[in-house]
């Protein structure tokens, strides 16, 4: 590995290292949060900066339909996706209709993600009207659904769609009773909720609706009546599903998005969901705060694991009907998918570097397309993640899929792998997904064909080669005599972080390491303290470097270099302390000649 790995990027906020008020300050304003007003909405999110979900598009018309199956004894169905936002969309819309009626037993139908593939399908539709289902509700998908919306209505099925997704290109939406989306109409004013905050928003309608609270010939000018006491209280304890919903699709963290996130993760630990309860304690994060980094590294890989590995459908069971007994053997069957999920993970992982160092030796790969009979199609969409952060170029990987091959592919910030896919689409069977990620499926005959010209596609769009490294955007320059107890809590009040509101990084120029130690259980992971003298001062920092085993040889006591961290709190009996994670080091002239 050649250091700095990534390429440094300096915001504007990076020029020089200043107090650390002002440091959260320009934070803020980098943010887009410029008045007083914007930044105490920023750091400090409340439920009543949230907007009446009757704004929200349809949603006011899909509750009173699913508010009026409910009351006539119609079959429901709630049909969602694998992954942990359809998990949780549709966990939030099954305990709201059982809020209104604790008999009734929605049914939950969640398509396979290798038989199936992802949305509706015909074949799904029948299946449930022949079991007698009468409503389906949609949730995290539907948007794009046009041929089988046209199914269910040729079924007799009425069909409620709420979905985030891209919209048609062509603006056409599915023949469906209602289509709630929050990027549909003119009244929602924010359009990047995921799928289970706008299951969420549904709910929160539903409950009016039921009660009739929602009076559509209510003045502009007269107060809301409120929900009942019950209602009320089971709307708010299933924001933890939306929150975590939120983290794990990687929407943007702003918004209502971060109310979401913010006030749901305080309440996570009481739901009243036994799935959930019983998977926080075998995570044990049953106690102590939850934050969204956990949520995104430790819950949610567990609930996706069972989508990649089996089938989608225990998840499922866990957050809607499991209790007791039932709900920790699931918890603990997920725990054991997600360690099968890291062993093939790594697996897939060594293949593939060892595929793309036979092919490409030296070279930097300009375009990497890699298949294999044995992969996972579950697990390729991970790999081709780490692959991108290491090659800088866009990956697709591909598996054996029945008579085709399948495979995910990640692109690079400044590629739309969508765009690229479209110019190779010639020998493409199928394709489709958005600028950062994407799915293919191809005859084996024609994989050679697409690797040319998918190559080609993108030479032509990356920078040159000496230039091809991931952008690592650096937010300020800083002193370790800046990074003190004081500012790094305050850069906590930044909290919720995720996408658009990263943790933020930092750069430590001119640092000498004092010590070095392996840490953690395999080995893998360094400690590294480092000193930097600031007005006649010495200044220590200790920092992890994950993963940074194998480069320990160039740490050796004395080293110089500059260093972009992101800080944390490490909190032991009570007692707070500074410490670091590394992101990316710049060695001193002299070191890198000997690396």
């Amino acid at each position: 590995m050649q250091f700095p790995a990534k390429r440094w990027i300096h915001s504007q906020s990076a020029k020089s290292d200043e107090s650390s008020g002002d440091l959260v300050s320009r934070l803020l304003t980098a943010r887009g949060a410029v008045t007083t007003a914007d930044r105490d909405a920023f750091c400090h999110p409340k439920l009543t900066q949230l907007q009446h979900p009757s704004d929200l598009h349809d949603a006011q018309k899909a509750a009173h339909a699913i508010c009026d199956a409910v009351r006539s004894g119609k079959r429901i169905a709630i049909y969602g996706d694998y992954d942990v936002d359809g998990v949780m969309s549709s966990a939030i819309v099954w305990h709201m209709l059982r809020a209104l009626d604790p008999q009734i037993n929605p049914r939950v139908y969640v398509p396979h993600r290798i038989e199936e593939g992802y949305g509706l399908n015909a074949e799904a539709l029948r299946l449930l009207r022949d079991e007698g289902i009468e409503l389906i509700i949609t949730v995290d998908c539907g948007v794009s659904a046009i041929s089988e919306a046209r199914v269910a209505h040729e079924l007799g099925l009425t069909l409620i769609i709420t979905d985030h997704h891209e919209l048609n290109a062509d603006g056409e939406i599915p023949m469906a009773l209602a289509v709630v989306h929050p990027r549909l109409g003119t009244t929602q004013r924010y359009g990047e909720l995921c799928g289970a905050g706008v299951a969420w928003k549904l709910a929160w309608m539903i409950a009016e609706a039921w009660c009739g609270v929602d009076r559509l010939d209510r003045d502009a000018s007269e107060p809301r009546a409120k929900l009942p006491q019950a209602l009320r209280d089971r709307v708010k304890t299933l924001l933890p599903l939306a929150a975590i919903g939120t983290v794990a699709d990687v929407v943007p963290m702003l918004g209502e998005n971060r109310v979401l996130v913010a006030y749901g993760l305080r309440e996570v630990q009481h739901t009243g969901v036994d799935g959930l309860d019983a998977l926080l304690s075998s995570l044990r994060l049953d106690s102590g705060p939850v934050d969204a980094e956990k949520v995104a590294f430790r819950l949610a890989p567990f609930i996706n694991a069972c989508g990649r590995m089996k089938h989608a459908e225990d998840a499922m069971e866990l957050f809607t009907t499991a209790t007791n007994q039932r709900a920790r053997d699931l918890a603990k069957l997920l725990g054991e998918l997600n360690a099968q999920r890291r062993l093939d993970d790594a697996a897939i992982f060594a293949d593939a570097q060892l595929m793309v160092k036979k092919r490409y030796g030296a070279n930097k790969p300009r375009g990497i397309v890699l298949q294999s009979e044995s992969w996972n199609l579950g697990i390729v969409g991970i790999v081709c993640s780490k692959l991108v952060d290491i090659y800088a170029c866009p990956v697709i990987l591909l598996t054996r899929n029945k008579d085709a091959f399948k495979g995910s592919g990640r692109s690079v910030e400044g590629i739309e792998l969508h765009k690229v896919l479209d110019a190779c689409g010639a020998h493409l069977l199928r394709h489709g997904g958005h600028a950062m990620a994407a799915g293919v499926t191809i005859a084996e005959s024609s994989i050679e064909a697409f690797t040319e010209a998918f190559t080609r596609e993108v030479d032509a769009l990356l920078p040159p080669s000496d230039l091809q490294k991931c952008p690592l955007t650096v937010d300020a320059a800083c002193t370790l005599s800046t990074l003190n107890l004081a500012s790094v809590e305050q850069l906590n009040t930044l909290a919720p972080f995720g996408r658009d509101n990263r943790k933020p990084l930092f750069l430590v120029e001119h640092v000498e390491v004092t010590a070095t130690r392996p840490i953690g259980r395999d080995g893998k992971h360094i400690e590294v303290t480092i000193k930097q003298i600031v007005g006649g001062k010495a200044h220590f920092l200790r920092m992890q470097w994950w993963s940074g085993a194998e480069h320990i040889e160039l740490l050796a006591k004395g080293t110089r270099m500059d260093v972009v961290i992101e800080p944390t709190l490490n909190t032991f009996k009570g007692i707070a302390e500074v410490e670091a994670r590394v992101v990316d080091i710049k060695f001193a002239a002299a070191v890198v000649s000997r690396a």
